[in-house]
């Protein structure tokens, strides 16, 4: 026995080291694994097959090479050509790398394993399994390369699979390319390259990248994805598709815990619910409450709906925030002031003065005694005189008006607090408490240089504040609005209320100033006073209403030359508009009203204290607020794509899995992405 065994070492020594490859091995001091070693089996012999010599080696054979085992059920070595054709349950392991088959060829002077069949499969030490039926691995650089298809899964379930690919085992990194699809964590992407790097856990794409995540898409050039930590990035025309929301931006970081995405250049937010469009080349946004903030030339577009189609109005600031909040989150004081903006915004002067007066002054008597006697002519700035009936004389007193000078700081009020709770009477110690109002409110901000542009309306300031709560927006420090481009509004601030993307009414608070270009360059109809409201209907100015003590000055044209001017006093006026126009004009209480020829005014006699034209400051055109293009919606070719994974190549080595996978996924929350798929 002991020679028998003697016999068979020294057939293994021969079968693995010739003389010649011991010598050379000495001389060159090359590592004892840079040749290929037998290490057991339970048979070897030496045969010629076709001339060449082959060493078959048969019954749990293991050979090393480069620090590689290799095992298998048989093995032909050839001698002559150096490689070894190997067969039955084959494995390589090295480190922690294993790779299996049912056949290789391992050329020798290549140090490459060259697996083929119907399966193959490597797995790393973090269990990563890939799966492929043409697989390449390099021994000495630890290099394993697979082509014609595979597909590879982890421990926790997550697929990559591609066309051909690398895998690195000194880095633990797989590369993947062509017809590259993944699925991780409820994610799915579409890609021509991507690295994955296992231990880091983070993939990097490359190329035609498209992602879906429920009801969300984006689409991109190339980015990262990092499992660990659920953060993103994509950069290279990144298109973002949500439920309500449509994005676009060169670059974009997405934290998917935090629901926080910072994108950046040449950035849009389409909001479809609410028809806002968000610009600018910097957006941060959370998602959960919804929370937009634009920097460096930022710019809002709110879409309106009118009689002859959408209009849009731009508006542009230094700084852009639009956020939105639950109604039950708000503050109480918050809460208050927008009450009492509503309160204020609700009075009447101007009904309540004239009310006042039907019930002080008989009715004319006969029909049509409530007519307009002293009416101007169509066109002229002139109405109702004091005395006549629809209009308080000046001997009497008018109704109290509601003292509006501190309406620019209601923001910063405090009333008292709004309380929802209430205990019911009958004597029952009863507590019913209110449901919460979950419905959410939009707020906007802009801050500094507040440009806004609509076709037939332009406006500046320095703030911008616009609140759902009540549906107003307050315009601040030295706001101007131009509207059909002859006619100037200022004051010290303004609010205005706007209701289902409509402009509803407006106030100029303390210190109001209306001009109308008469004749270019010459001639200004001007009306001045402490307060004004402004009604609108269909987007153009209908009626306003000017209180507190009133100075206005009117140019009339007779066969289209100025030759007079009429200047007014009173204590209240209000008057009807027509295409930008006085159609009819009515004044209240110590009417004052004097014509003079505009030959014997001097120059400082043709406006009011406080005169302002303004023009050079009004924007022309909406580019004189943002010079970003609006980009059009995707939505629709986005979702008609066929780009959505298929996973064939999964489906080929990890059978029904991403199908099982796709099925849950549409059971609880039916996506129009994977319908197609279905």
């Amino acid at each position: 026995m002991r020679l028998l065994a003697g016999y068979a070492f020294l057939t293994l020594l021969a079968l693995s080291l010739s003389p010649q490859q011991l010598y050379a091995q000495k001389q060159k001091g090359q590592d004892k694994d840079s040749l290929i070693r037998l290490l057991s089996a339970d048979m070897a012999r030496l045969e010629e097959i076709n001339g060449k010599n082959f060493r078959r080696v048969e019954g749990n054979a293991v050979f090393l090479h480069n620090g590689t085992h290799l095992y298998c059920d048989t093995a032909f070595w050839n001698v002559d050509d150096e490689y070894i054709d190997a067969f039955g349950s084959v494995l390589i392991e090295q480190g922690g790398t294993r790779l299996t088959g049912d056949s290789l060829k391992y050329v020798i002077q290549q140090n490459t394993a060259k697996f083929r069949g119907h399966l193959v499969q490597l797995e790393d030490e973090d269990a990563n399994i890939l799966r492929t039926n043409q697989l390449d691995y390099n021994t000495k650089d630890s290099v394993a390369v697979f082509y014609g298809g595979g597909a590879m899964k982890d421990k926790d379930g997550n697929v990559i699979e591609s066309r051909r690919g690398v895998f690195e085992s000194k880095t633990d990194v797989f590369t993947f390319v062509e017809q590259v699809e993944m699925f991780s964590d409820s994610l799915f992407f579409i890609c021509d390259t991507l690295k994955y790097y296992s231990e880091e856990e983070t993939a990097y794409f490359n190329g035609n990248t498209d992602g879906w995540y429920d009801e969300n898409n984006i689409s991109s050039h190339r980015g990262w994805y990092n499992r660990t930590d659920e953060t993103f990035f994509f950069t290279g025309e990144v298109h973002i598709l949500t439920r309500d929301y449509e994005l676009w931006a060169d670059s974009l970081f997405y934290d998917r815990n935090a629901e926080y995405s910072h994108l950046y250049g040449n950035v849009q937010l389409t909001d479809t619910v609410d028809n806002v469009i968000v610009l600018g080349d910097e957006l941060e946004y959370f998602d959960t409450p919804k929370r937009a903030q634009v920097r460096r030339k930022p710019a809002v577009v709110m879409i309106e709906q009118g009689e002859e189609g959408p209009d849009s109005l731009f508006i542009a600031a230094d700084t852009l925030t639009y956020f939105t909040m639950r109604m039950f989150e708000i503050d109480s004081v918050v809460m208050a002031a927008a009450a009492e903006r509503l309160e204020l915004a609700s009075l009447d002067p101007i009904g309540t003065a004239r009310s006042k007066n039907r019930q002080d002054t008989p009715a004319a008597p006969g029909p049509g005694g409530g007519g307009m006697p002293g009416a101007s002519r169509p066109g002229m700035a002139d109405g109702v005189t004091a005395g006549a009936p629809g209009a308080v004389s000046d001997t009497m007193a008018a109704a109290p008006l509601p003292d509006t000078t501190g309406m620019a700081g209601l923001q910063d009020s405090v009333s008292s607090s709004i309380v929802s709770d209430s205990i019911s009477g009958g004597g029952e110690d009863t507590l019913a408490v209110a449901v919460p109002d979950t419905s959410e409110v939009i707020f906007i901000e802009a801050y500094h240089d507040v440009r806004v542009f609509r076709k037939d309306m332009q406006a500046r300031g320095d703030s911008l504040v616009y609140t759902g709560i009540d549906s107003i927006a307050r315009l601040y420090v030295s706001p101007v609005i131009w509207y059909d481009s002859v006619n100037q509004v200022t004051s010290d601030s303004m609010m205005f209320i706007v209701r289902n993307s409509t402009l509803e009414k407006g106030y100029l608070l303390s210190n109001s100033f209306v001009i109308s270009e008469a004749e270019k360059g010459r001639f200004y109809n001007q009306i001045k006073s402490p307060e004004m409201i402004g009604y609108f209907s269909d987007g153009q100015i209908s009626k306003y209403d000017a209180m507190g003590g009133v100075s206005a000055i009117f140019y009339i044209a007779e066969d289209s030359v100025i030759n007079t001017v009429n200047k007014k006093d009173c204590k209240l006026m209000s008057a009807q508009m027509k295409d930008g126009n006085i159609q009819r004009a009515l004044y209240f209480e110590t009417v004052k009203s004097d014509a003079y020829p505009v030959r014997d005014l001097s120059v400082e006699e043709h406006t009011l204290k406080g005169f302002n034209w303004q023009p050079d400051r009004r924007p022309s055109s909406r580019y004189d607020v943002t010079e970003k293009g609006v980009r059009s919606s995707l939505r629709r070719q986005a979702t008609e794509s066929s780009r959505f994974p298929g996973f064939d190549y999964t489906a080929i080595y990890f059978g029904d899995y991403m199908k099982d996978i796709i099925g849950m996924i549409q059971e609880r929350k039916p996506i129009i992405w994977l319908q197609k798929k279905m």
